[in-house]
Order: structure tokens, then C-alpha cells, then sequence
């Protein structure tokens, strides 16, 4: 008799527990999120309208995500180069993409006159090449550390007048 009414104190026990977890699984989800069946017609004619003509937000999203070799500047202090695709020794190849911390070389002045912003825009090509040519012909070990940023920032800084580079920041940085 005692036996019998343990099991049915334990069957009872499971029979809580699993009602309380059901009840604080369904308490916890997310329903309110569930959308409708959409019953739109998806014919052929909707789904190729939708293929010619991508929502600004996934033309904005393929900008992003495409590979670019434009130099922007993002700020008054922030500048950067694109993205670098790059051979290096040991038949490896280095992806990356670079943003330049820089200032004006003439301390002295009170208002930022935009020189070094337009030096960056101007000598574009020449600041993409001399990161080639700085990167070209190392190998992976080399490129990883710290020397190799200022390596980097002392070869940029050569072609720039109006401008300095103070830090060289890597945004992607992926050797294959």
C-alpha cells in the first residue's frame, strides 16, 4: 500500500513539473512576433518585379557588404582606403580593409582648414599603393605585428604634406 501511494506520489510530482515547464515555456515565447500567412500572389510576374527592383534597404546593404577600392573620409580625424586584397609571401593572400587615424601638420592653426582631408582624397591612389607595397612581399608572421603598423604609418606619411597619419586602424584583416 505504500509503495502504491509513492508512485503516485512521484507520478504526481512529474505531472507538476511538466505542467510547470510547459506553462513557463509558453509564458517566456515570443507569440506576439507571429505573423499572419501573407496570401499575397507570388506569380511569376511579382517574384521577377522583385528581382529588377531590390528595396532601398537591400540596395543599401549590398553597398555596404560590396568590395570597394574608394577612399572615403568619414570624419574630420577618420579617413579610409577601401578594402586590400594582397599576396604575400608563402603563397598567402591578405584581405583587409584600413582606416587611417590623421590630423593637420600645421598645429599651429586655430580652425581646421580641410587641407589633410583633401591631401586623403587627392593622393587616394598613391596612399592605396604605398599599403600594397608595404604589405607585398611579407610574410603572415611579419604582418601581424605591431612594426608592420608603423611601418605602415611611416610610408603613407612620406606622400602626405598637409597631413599626418597618427594610428592605422584595420577594419578586416584575414590571411588565406
Amino acid at each position: 500500500m505504500l509503495q502504491k501511494i509513492i508512485k503516485i506520489f512521484i507520478l504526481l510530482i512529474i505531472s507538476v513539473l511538466l505542467v510547470l515547464m510547459i506553462v513557463y515555456g509558453v509564458s517566456n515565447s515570443d507569440f506576439k512576433n507571429l505573423k499572419k500567412y501573407n496570401e499575397e500572389d507570388y506569380g511569376i510576374n511579382n517574384i521577377r518585379d522583385k528581382m529588377q527592383n531590390p528595396s532601398k534597404r537591400k540596395q543599401e546593404f549590398a553597398k555596404e557588404r560590396f568590395y570597394t577600392n574608394r577612399v572615403t573620409v568619414k570624419s574630420s580625424t577618420m579617413a579610409n582606403l577601401g578594402d586590400f586584397t594582397v599576396n604575400i609571401a608563402g603563397d598567402k593572400k591578405l584581405i583587409l580593409n584600413i582606416s587611417l587615424k590623421y590630423k593637420e601638420k600645421n598645429k599651429n592653426a586655430w580652425i581646421s582648414t580641410g587641407a589633410a582631408k583633401n591631401e586623403i582624397l587627392a593622393k587616394g591612389d598613391v596612399l592605396r599603393d604605398a599599403v600594397i607595397h608595404t604589405f607585398s612581399n611579407s610574410n603572415s608572421a611579419r604582418v601581424t605585428n605591431h612594426r608592420m603598423k608603423k611601418e605602415l604609418v611611416k610610408n603613407i606619411n612620406t606622400y602626405l604634406s598637409e597631413g599626418e597619419i597618427e594610428e592605422v586602424y584595420f577594419n578586416r584583416f584575414l590571411i588565406q
